[in-house]
C-alpha cells in the first residue's frame, strides 16, 4: 500500500476545506503539479499558472508542469503542447490521460497551448512546444500517463482521508469515486469543490495505473475531436480569422534569393480600386488593400527593377546535382560523421570484394493545400504584438516574432491555429508569412492578414535538399556483409530553419542526415558520413526529413548487393535482420501478405520490396508496377504495407497515416520536382508542380502490428520505403537501374534510352 505523506509544517502546506459555494464563487479548479521524484501536490489553477519552479532533468524529463485541471462542474482540462495538422494528435495525447485519470471524454476540454514554456516543451526539439518528428505520442505518451495516474490517486486519497475508509477499498468510473462497502459515490467535480484535499501524496506503485485489458479509449479508435468540424467547415484556419479594422496584404518578392528591389513603379498598382499602399522593404514588397482580390490585382501592375548581384544567381540545378556528386566519391573530402560502429576504413581495406554505387535526388515542394497565410496586429509601440497563424511550433514563432520586432517574447499573443498541411513548412524559426504580416502592420499599425499565393509559396520557397551519395559495401571471402559506408553530400538545413536548435547541434544536422544510420541491419562495421556542401537553394525539413532520399540509397543498395550475391532482396533483408525480432516480424508479415515468391505478377509487371525506419518505428513495403516504355510513366498498381509504432493509441488513425504516407510519397517518386536555372524556380503552381491525382493511386493492403513496445510515431510511417521499393521493381522490368528520385516519365524515358 502506498501512504499518504503529509508536510511535517501544516499550516504552511495543508489546504483548508472549502465549500461547493467556495469553489465556485472563486471559478476555479485544482490543477496537479508532478514532482521529478514521483510526489504530485495540488494547487489553485491561478497559483499553479504562476508557478515558477525550476526545470527538474531526469529520465522522462518531467518538469513540475500544470497538465490536467479538474472543475467542480466535472470538466476536465488538458494541456496539449502541440499544434493539429490532420495528425490527430490534438485527440489521441490528452487522451491518454483520460484514460488513466478515468474520466469521460466527453467532460474533457483540450487546451492547446498558446505561449512558449519550456515545462510543456518537447526535448526533441530543446524543449520548445514543437510538432515535428511524428514524437508528439512517443515523447508525451508517459508523461500524460504518469499524469493521469498520479491525478487519480490524489483525487482516490482526498475521498479515502475524508470517508475514513482504506484508499484500497475504492474504485474509479469515468470521473465517479465509489466505496462498495457503504454504497457511496462522489464525482471527481464534487472532489475538488467540498472535500479538503491532501497536499501529497507518495511515488506510484504498478497496482495504481489501470491495466491494458480495462482500457476505454487506448487502441479502441476514438473519433478524433478535429474530424467533425473539419468535415462541417467550422474548424478554424488562418484563412478564416477577422479581426476589427483589418486589411489585406499581398507580397512580391525578388525571383533570385537575397536580392533587393532597387526601384518600384507602382503607379497603376495604387490607381487598382481597393489598394490603399504600397510598400517597398527592400527584400520585399508589400500591396495593401481593402480585399483579396484588390491585392492580387495591384499586384500584377506592378512593374519592379531587381539587383543582380546575388550568388544565388549561378545556382542551376544539374550543376548542382554534379558538384554534388563529384565530392562524394572523392574520398580525400571527409565531413562529419553523423553514425559509426566498428573501423569502417580497416574493413573495407581488408575487405574481398567491394561493391559501389552512386544515388542523386533533386528537391522537392512541401506542396500543403492550404496557401500559407497570416494575421498580425502590432501595437502603436512596435514592440507588442498578436498573431493568429497555423504553425507547426507555438514556440519558434513567438521566439521569431520577437526578434523580427526586436522585443521580449512576453511582448508576443500567439493564437495557433489548425493547419491545412504542414510537412515541415510551417516548423521554421522565421516563417516569412509571419514576418511579413509584422512588418507591415507595424508599418500601417492596423491589423494585416498577409496571404501568400501558390506561386508565391512556390518561386520563394523551401525545399527538401538535392543530394548524391556515394554507398560502398564491403564483403569477405564467404560473402559475408562486413562493411559499408554511406556519403551524403549535401548542404546543412538547420544553419538556416532554425540556427537555435543548430547551436545545440552542430556539426550534426538531423534534417539532413536521418535515416543514413545502421539501426536495422546487421552491420558489424558502419559509417554515415555528410559530405557537407554549400546550399545552392533554400532548404527546409520535408516529411520524413533525410530518410526520403538516405533510404532510398540504403534500399537499392541493399537490392543490389542482393543482386551481387545472387539472393532473393526479401529473403537477404531477412538475413540482414536477423537481429531485429521487430523488423524481421515487419518482413516476415509483409512476405506472407504480398505472397512474395509465391504469388504469379501478371505479365508486363514487377515487384520490389524496401524497408524503412523512423525513430523507432519500422515499416516495409512491396509495390506491384508496370512501365509505359514510350513515355517511361511508371504506374504503381497496387501496395502491400506493413508498419510497427510500438503500442498504437488508434489504430484506425495510425493505418490512415501509413496509407497517407503511401501517397505522399508515390506523390514525390513519380511526379514531383523542383528545378532551378540562375537561382529561379521554374515551378509555379500545380500545372508545372504536377502531384499524384486520385485516379492515380494504386489499391493498398496495409496493416500496422499491435505490439506493446514503447510508442513511437506514424506520421512518416512508410514515406520513405516507396521510392526504392519502385526502384527495385524497375529493375525487375528493365534490367537497368535508376539510381535517382524522382522517377518522373522524362528522368525514366532519358535513363532508360541513355
Amino acid at each position: 500500500m502506498t501512504t499518504l505523506h503529509k508536510s511535517k509544517s501544516s499550516e504552511q502546506t495543508t489546504t483548508p476545506a472549502l465549500t461547493r459555494r467556495d469553489f465556485l464563487n472563486r471559478s476555479a479548479g485544482v490543477t496537479f503539479m508532478i514532482g521529478a521524484g514521483g510526489v504530485i501536490s495540488a494547487c489553485s489553477s491561478e497559483d499553479a499558472a504562476t508557478s515558477t519552479a525550476p526545470p527538474v532533468v531526469s529520465s522522462n524529463s518531467y518538469t513540475p508542469n500544470i497538465w490536467v485541471t479538474i472543475f467542480p462542474d466535472n470538466t476536465v482540462e488538458i494541456k496539449y503542447s502541440g499544434t493539429e495538422m490532420g495528425q490527430g494528435s490534438s485527440t489521441h495525447t490528452p487522451m491518454i490521460l483520460a484514460e488513466y485519470l478515468d474520466v469521460d471524454w466527453q467532460n474533457v476540454k483540450v487546451d492547446t497551448m498558446t505561449t512558449h514554456d519550456q515545462r510543456y516543451g518537447n526535448p526533441f526539439f530543446q524543449n520548445n512546444l514543437y510538432t515535428a518528428g511524428s514524437t508528439m505520442i512517443m515523447v508525451f505518451s508517459e508523461k500524460m500517463k504518469v499524469a493521469g495516474v498520479q491525478a487519480r490517486k490524489f483525487l482516490l486519497y482526498a475521498v479515502a482521508e475524508d470517508w475514513g475508509v482504506p484508499v484500497n477499498e475504492l474504485t474509479t468510473d469515468l470521473g465517479v469515486v465509489s466505496h462498495a462497502a457503504s454504497a457511496r459515490t462522489i464525482s471527481y467535480g464534487d472532489i475538488v469543490a467540498t472535500l479538503s484535499l491532501p497536499t501529497e501524496v507518495a511515488e506510484l506503485e504498478e497496482s495504481d495505473y489501470i491495466p491494458a485489458a480495462e482500457f476505454r479509449y487506448i487502441g479502441k479508435d476514438l473519433i478524433r475531436d478535429d474530424v467533425a468540424d473539419k468535415s462541417t467547415g467550422k474548424a478554424h484556419y488562418g484563412m478564416d480569422v477577422q479581426v476589427e479594422g483589418m486589411s489585406y496584404a499581398a507580397v512580391v518578392r525578388a525571383p533570385v534569393e537575397d536580392e533587393t528591389a532597387l526601384s518600384v513603379d507602382d503607379a497603376e498598382a495604387l490607381a487598382v480600386q481597393g489598394v490603399t499602399n504600397i510598400i517597398n522593404m527592400g527584400h520585399m514588397i508589400a500591396i495593401v488593400g481593402d480585399s483579396v482580390e484588390a491585392t492580387k490585382w495591384g499586384k500584377a501592375k506592378l512593374n519592379i527593377s531587381w539587383s543582380e548581384t546575388s550568388r544565388f544567381r549561378q545556382s542551376e540545378s544539374q550543376a548542382t546535382l554534379e558538384q554534388y556528386k563529384k565530392a562524394a566519391t572523392d574520398l580525400t573530402i571527409s565531413g562529419p560523421v553523423w553514425n559509426e560502429t566498428g573501423d569502417v576504413k580497416q574493413a573495407l581495406d581488408s575487405a574481398d570484394q567491394i561493391v559501389d554505387a552512386l544515388y542523386t535526388s533533386e528537391p522537392v515542394y512541401h506542396a500543403q493545400m492550404e496557401p500559407l497565410n497570416a494575421t498580425a496586429h502590432v501595437a502603436d509601440d512596435g514592440l507588442s504584438a498578436e498573431i493568429w497563424v497555423g504553425t507547426q511550433t507555438q514556440s519558434l514563432s513567438v521566439l521569431g516574432a520577437a526578434e523580427t520586432l526586436g522585443t521580449t517574447i512576453d511582448k508576443i499573443t500567439l493564437h495557433p491555429l489548425t493547419m491545412g498541411g504542414g510537412f515541415g513548412r510551417r516548423s521554421t524559426l522565421h516563417q516569412q508569412y509571419i514576418d511579413d504580416a509584422l512588418l507591415i502592420s507595424r508599418a500601417l499599425k492596423r491589423p494585416i492578414k498577409v496571404i501568400w499565393s501558390r506561386e508565391d509559396d512556390m518561386e520563394s520557397g523551401l525545399f527538401r535538399t538535392a543530394t548524391a551519395q556515394y554507398m560502398r559495401a564491403g564483403f569477405d571471402a564467404d560473402g559475408n556483409l562486413t562493411a559499408m559506408h554511406h556519403r551524403v553530400s549535401a548542404p546543412n538545413n538547420l544553419p538556416t530553419m532554425n540556427p537555435l536548435r543548430w547551436a545545440d547541434a552542430a556539426p550534426k544536422d538531423v534534417i539532413t542526415m536521418l535515416g543514413s544510420e545502421s539501426t536495422t541491419y546487421d552491420i558489424p562495421n558502419h559509417q554515415a558520413e555528410h559530405v557537407v556542401q554549400e546550399r545552392e537553394a533554400r532548404v527546409c525539413a520535408w516529411r520524413g526529413v533525410g530518410t526520403s532520399y538516405t533510404k532510398f540509397a540504403v534500399e537499392c543498395f541493399i537490392d543490389e548487393l542482393a543482386e551481387h550475391l545472387e539472393l532473393d532482396p526479401m529473403e537477404y533483408r531477412l538475413q540482414l535482420c536477423h537481429n531485429n525480432s521487430r523488423m524481421s516480424n515487419v518482413l516476415n508479415e509483409l512476405k506472407a501478405m504480398s505472397a512474395w515468391g509465391e504469388a504469379t505478377v501478371p505479365e508486363g509487371r514487377a515487384r520490389g520490396v524496401a524497408i524503412s525506419g523512423y525513430s523507432r518505428s519500422l515499416s516495409a513495403g512491396v509495390v506491384e508496377i508496370s512501365l509505359e516504355p514510350s513515355t517511361g510513366k511508371i504506374t504503381v498498381h497496387k501496395v502491400w504495407a506493413v508498419g510497427e509504432a510500438g503500442l498504437i493509441v488508434a489504430p484506425k488513425n495510425a493505418t490512415a497515416q501509413l496509407e497517407g504516407n503511401i501517397i505522399f510519397g508515390l506523390s514525390s517518386v513519380l511526379r514531383e520536382r523542383i528545378t532551378i536555372e540562375a537561382g529561379v524556380v521554374q515551378q509555379a503552381n500545380f500545372n508545372t508542380y504536377p502531384i499524384l491525382r486520385m485516379s492515380e493511386v494504386p489499391e493498398l493492403d496495409c496493416k500496422v502490428l499491435l505490439t506493446e513496445h514503447p510508442s513511437s510515431g506514424c506520421g512518416e510511417l512508410g514515406l520513405a520505403m516507396i521510392g526504392p521499393a519502385i526502384a527495385n521493381a524497375l529493375v525487375d522490368l528493365t534490367g537497368k537501374r535508376i539510381r535517382h528520385l524522382p522517377l518522373t516519365p522524362e528522368i525514366v524515358k532519358a535513363k532508360l534510352n541513355a
